[in-house]
């Protein structure tokens, strides 16, 4: 009497268990993945209506004759032209390197002396119900 409670226990328990979700780009919902190197910076995030902000203080150090490269890919981007989700790149002086949007899809690399910017000090992720997958990259060289 007692196995066959068993048995019939083991069973429902089994019966309700669920496999976590099969993500194909290694990243979590809504959670960013972030590298911070004295060279280096890296932000991934699958967003989903994403609604938290971020501040990030960047490990770089540069003189002026280094340049900073910047890749910046969205893709999956579901929203409107009136989302007004934003990252913003800051120099130790507090001023703004760079104010993107993130209103669309779009794949963009750059390149500019720090001599021009400063030094990157700080990095600000805005999110207003923000649905894309989110890369980008700073690269002092």
């Amino acid at each position: 009497m007692k196995l066959n409670i068993s048995i019939y226990f083991i069973i429902i328990l089994l019966g309700g268990c669920v496999e976590p979700p099969d993500y194909d780009d290694g990243l979590l919902e809504n959670i960013p993945a972030i590298i911070n190197a004295d060279d280096y910076f890296s932000l991934s995030l699958y967003a989903e209506n994403h609604t938290k902000n971020y501040n990030w203080n960047l490990g770089f150090s540069s003189t002026v004759e280094d340049t900073l490269l910047t890749s910046l890919i969205i893709k999956n981007y579901l929203g409107s032209a009136a989302d007004s989700s934003t990252l913003i790149l800051y120099n130790t002086n507090e001023a703004e390197i760079f104010n993107i949007l993130l209103n669309g899809e779009t794949t963009s690399i750059s390149e500019i002396s720090m001599e021009y910017i400063g030094n990157p000090h700080r990095l600000e992720l805005i999110s207003n119900k923000l649905n894309c997958s989110l890369e980008l990259q700073l690269i002092r060289q």
